[in-house]
């Protein structure tokens, strides 16, 4: 849901509550790092409230999402082999981080449709909340918050198999 968000808390994290990262990423938790992705992490926050700045956004993220997911997969994974831990976050991290953009750009372009963008900043504070939630649950409870990451995901599944099947049976022979 969020660019910036995931990596500026690995860092955060990393440096307030001395978890480990791997020797590769240790400029995470710098203070420039810090900086650099706080103010990115606050632009988007921002941004992402104002009609067609947050469209602007979304084209953009587009390509910024998956790097960053397999960025932020990365810290998770530091107990493994670096080629190991690199593979698992570039096979989770950037299909995750596309695949949540993806959602959230059609939910964004039918908000957009139905309210002429004024419901889009009410969608983005929510957006906000649940990637923030889920931040917190992925430190606090780990093993609760991958197994809410799946419910999600197989109903997202679930959601995109019947739209498939509704469009199909919508269209001309």
């Amino acid at each position: 849901l969020r660019a910036f968000l995931p990596v500026f808390s690995a860092g955060l994290a990393a440096q307030l509550l001395s978890l480990p990262l791997p020797a590769g990423l240790g400029w995470l938790e710098r203070p420039q790092t810090l900086a650099i992705f706080g103010v990115a992490t606050l632009l988007e926050l921002l941004g992402d409230k104002v009609p067609l700045l947050d469209h602007l956004l979304d084209s953009v993220q587009v390509l910024v999402k998956p790097a960053l997911g397999v960025l932020a997969a990365l810290p998770f994974a530091y107990q493994l082999a670096p080629e190991h831990s690199a593979a698992i976050a570039i096979v989770v991290g950037a299909p995750l981080a596309l695949g949540v953009h993806a959602t959230k750009a059609t939910v964004r372009v039918g908000s957009t449709a139905t309210t002429g963008g004024m419901g889009n900043p009410v969608l983005s504070v929510l957006e906000d909340l649940a990637a923030i939630g889920s931040i917190v649950l992925a430190f606090l409870a780990p093993v609760v918050a991958l197994v809410l990451l799946a419910a999600v995901l197989f109903l997202l599944f679930r959601i995109a198999q019947r739209l498939r099947r509704a469009a199909r049976r919508r269209a001309p022979a």
